[in-house]
């Protein structure tokens, strides 16, 4: 059997379960897997919820109708569907998957920890999800926004928590003199200069160290851009001031931090680490690249479901943090991807709020 997990500590990781946002049906959902044995048909049933609830929100997203009722049913159809699948018809998969399940060292440390998933998950990226589709998702953030950064050619970036480093060559693609990406993961850095070096990109490189004690001088670069990092720190705050402190005086700051409210979105990712929070990495990776699912698709839906802390802030938390730094001319952005929350709360979607709450928690800032 699974650890168990008490009604507190589902209400603390998953609060739409304890708030009958959506009825019960999230609790009755996370209940029955509660009650599934702890072996590799167990488990198997669990990261098969991953896709089934990713696919699910990504198709109330792209409706029309009320998001709360139809989320509901969602979450109740799934159960439907896990409580009539016959796994023995599975078994091809757990043969092909055969040892990918076994002891998984992973280190207690959260930043390492969190390195590794990261490390193990941006590897699969294709070259084309790693160079093209990162430089073109940062082009198409910044121009929508009316981000226009002068004189980019001459100015150093640091990417803090630069995971497998696609947003520090993003940056490089863009124009910047000079581009740094910091990281934990040694299989992260691994894989980014491997790819580097491939593709002879001269101006990149990368820095194993934790985010919240940066190794370089107050002062030292012109951009530094952290993207959905420090959210899974044991200190965000430390992050940002951390941030600010190598910021030249007058450099520009990009800080993304997830949102709260999320909407079904995150109530989603936050029902799916319940249920998922005790099974085998290596395996749910080795499980969905079985299902067909491609290797961005992958690192999607796995990111937040499976890393050991995944906090939510409001606007307002991270605004006032900021400050509390000395950051300056801070902007919420307002526009994103087509794929973004944000982008489709501009857009006045039907349900927006709903399906997204506020929308991504992207700021820039001076110094």
């Amino acid at each position: 059997m699974t650890a168990s997990i008490s009604s507190e500590n589902i209400f603390k990781m998953c609060p739409c379960a304890g708030d009958k946002t959506y009825g019960e049906s999230p609790l009755e959902l996370i209940n029955y897997y509660e009650s599934l044995p702890k072996n590799r048909y167990g488990d198997l049933l669990r990261i098969m919820a991953i896709p089934y609830l990713y696919h699910a929100t990504e198709a109330i997203n792209d409706s029309a109708t009320d998001a709360i009722e139809a989320y509901s049913k969602a979450v109740t159809d799934l159960l439907s569907y896990v409580k009539t699948t016959d796994v023995s018809g599975l078994k091809s998969i757990l043969e092909l998957a055969q040892g990918s399940d076994e002891f998984e060292q992973l280190e207690e440390q959260v930043e390492t920890h969190t390195g590794q998933h990261y490390g193990n998950l941006f590897k699969g990226f294709s070259d084309h999800s790693y160079f093209n589709e990162a430089k073109e998702l940062l082009k198409t953030r910044l121009e929508r926004n009316g981000i226009e950064i002068e004189n980019l050619k001459n100015k150093t970036v640091l990417d803090q928590g630069c995971g497998g480093g696609r947003y520090t060559v993003a940056w490089s693609l863009l124009g910047a003199k000079e581009c740094t990406g910091v990281d934990l993961s040694d299989i992260g850095l691994e894989d980014a200069t491997k790819r580097v070096e491939a593709a002879k990109i001269k101006n990149v490189s990368f820095v194993k160290s934790t985010v919240l004690n940066l190794p370089f001088e107050d002062d030292t670069f012109d951009i530094v851009y952290s993207n959905g990092v420090l959210h899974h720190t044991t200190d965000w705050k430390l992050g940002i001031a951390e941030q600010i402190r190598v910021l030249k005086p007058g450099g520009f700051g990009w800080q993304y931090l997830i949102e709260n409210p999320g909407g079904i979105q995150w109530d989603s990712i936050e029902i799916l680490r319940v249920i998922t929070r005790n099974v085998n990495k290596n395996f749910a990776r080795t499980v969905m690249k079985l299902l067909g699912i491609p290797a961005n698709r992958i690192f999607f839906m796995l990111d937040h479901v499976m890393v050991p802390i995944n906090d939510r802030l409001t606007p307002m938390e991270i605004e006032n943090e900021l400050i509390l730094n000395g950051a300056k001319n801070i902007k919420r952005l307002e526009r994103g991807a087509d794929f973004d929350g944000i982008e489709k709360i501009y857009n006045k979607i039907p349900f927006a709020e709903q399906k997204f709450g506020v929308g991504e928690n992207r700021f820039i800032f001076t110094k």
